[in-house]
């Protein structure tokens, strides 16, 4: 199993950008705690920052490796490099049927990982607090469409 950590934050233009960071999950490690190892290191409130870490989503690769999907907000090291997303594509099987995309680019996963965020903002307090002292972010969040996925037109 392979955890991916999509670090968001903002990029001094407005637009959302992020970091991906990714590791196998190791014997008798829980996924969550993977995400601390390979991506975040400091979870929750710690010298003011306040981080919200979510479960976005799960795909199968070609090689049976499966892939757990988590957002973190704010990117708690914002000085590392970081890929400005420029489109807001998502991935999208053929049919409702076959829902697996048969290509997912990092863009479309950090995307789609934005939007469950923005969706889940007024009713997660810790993701609403996070927007609340990083509200750039927040601005960013809010251009995303936060329709849910069973209710996106085809």
């Amino acid at each position: 199993m392979l955890v991916e950590v999509y670090l968001l934050r903002c990029h001094p233009d407005g637009r959302l950008a992020y970091r991906r960071i990714a590791g196998h999950l190791q014997p008798g490690e829980t996924p969550d705690s993977a995400v601390e190892r390979v991506g975040l290191g400091v979870a929750g409130e710690q010298d003011g920052l306040v981080v919200a870490v979510h479960s976005t989503s799960w795909r199968h690769l070609d090689d049976g490796t499966i892939v757990l999907t988590y957002a973190v907000l704010p990117d708690p090291e914002p000085g590392m490099p970081a890929i400005t997303v420029r489109s807001r594509e998502l991935a999208r099987g053929a049919s409702a049927r076959q829902p697996s995309p048969p290509q997912v680019r990092h863009e479309q996963v950090a995307v789609h990982a934005a939007r469950h965020l923005a969706l889940i903002a007024s009713t997660d307090p810790l993701v609403g607090r996070v927007l609340d002292r990083s509200p750039e972010l927040g601005r960013a969040l809010a251009l995303l469409d936060r329709t849910p996925a069973g209710q996106l037109p085809g």
